[in-house]
């Protein structure tokens, strides 16, 4: 099945054996950072992984390398993502992990999320992943990536907490659709 399987990356998917090498390589350090070292990637994730690659392109050492560079960074961001969410004992879920690769690919930062997140808890009372990202693609719209350019841009600064309304527990609408 294996022999089948790179046969048929090296010949329908037209790699160059030392691509497929580096694939390969990259493919066991993947499910090492994921199971540890118990496991090895099966012949199926490294055909899937090798349909990336050749959907991307990847047809050489030196675009191999900055593939997997780009890969190991945004693996970085999103751990700190997850950190500023304050996810520590799983995993995103598929649409978090949309949501959050979305923001990234905006262009936000660790920062600026922070400070979505914060005015998300503040205005909501808990994490809702809906309202974080309208506060952030309204941000992305006007041009706000930064934690500098959202204190500047949006008029509100970091510290600044919404007017609270005589029951705390209810939400000001008028807050909500100004974000």
């Amino acid at each position: 099945m294996a022999v089948d399987c790179l046969f048929g990356i090296y010949d329908y998917l037209a790699l160059p054996t030392e691509v497929i090498l580096m694939l390969l390589h990259y493919a066991a350090e993947l499910f090492e950072e994921k199971y540890g070292g118990s496991r090895r990637p099966s012949a199926r994730a490294i055909e899937k992984e090798a349909y990336i690659w050749a959907n991307q392109e990847i047809l050489s050492l030196d675009r191999a390398e900055d593939y997997i560079r780009a890969q190991k960074k945004r693996r970085g961001d999103i751990g700190a993502v997850r950190a500023v969410l304050g996810i520590r004992d799983r995993d995103f879920s598929p649409t978090e992990r949309k949501a959050v690769s979305a923001w990234l690919d905006m262009g936000f930062g660790e920062e600026a999320i922070a400070i979505a997140y914060d005015r998300t808890v503040v205005n909501t009372g808990s994490f809702k992943l809906r309202y974080m990202n309208r506060i952030l693609e309204n941000w992305h719209e006007a041009g706000l990536h930064t934690a500098a350019e959202i204190e500047a841009g949006d008029g509100r600064g970091r510290s600044s907490a919404p007017p609270r309304r005589e029951d705390s527990k209810t939400i000001d609408r008028s807050i909500l659709d100004k974000i």
